[in-house]
């Protein structure tokens, strides 16, 4: 091989070291899983007719869509207690609200309804 072959051959073998480790990385690195959907429908003062207790795994993303299905003016509003959701404006019967959150390692937490008191249920995150 002579030398003006022999330079770009180097450089070439340069750039493939450097390079091979982000892309083996890359490789090995799972896909974040999709977030979960979760509805909540808000209606005669209740979470899902029944204030469901919802079970989730640790580090699982949650999308939240929450929906006054109130028939009457009444208002509703959400949050989770401890995984800084707050309340949030009131929302109107028809509207919605969408709320992603990232599960933590463990624990029990309230969903609300800030104007309601009685209204809402717990989630429950552990290792299944």
């Amino acid at each position: 091989m002579t030398k003006r072959a022999l330079i770009p051959a180097l450089l070439l073998l340069a750039v493939a070291v450097v390079a091979a480790p982000a892309l083996l990385a890359r490789l090995r690195a799972p896909e974040a899983a999709p977030p979960r959907t979760v509805a909540l429908h808000m209606r005669e003062y209740t979470f899902n007719g029944t204030n469901p207790t919802l079970q989730f795994r640790p580090g699982e993303r949650v999308h939240f869509i929450v929906t006054n299905e109130e028939e009457s003016n009444v208002l509703h509003n959400f949050r989770v207690v401890g995984m800084n959701v707050d309340c949030g404006p009131p929302m109107k019967p028809g509207e919605r609200r969408e709320v992603m959150v990232t599960m933590p390692k463990s624990g029990e937490f309230a969903y609300t309804c800030c104007t309601h008191p009685g209204m809402g249920g717990k989630m429950v995150v552990a290792k299944k």
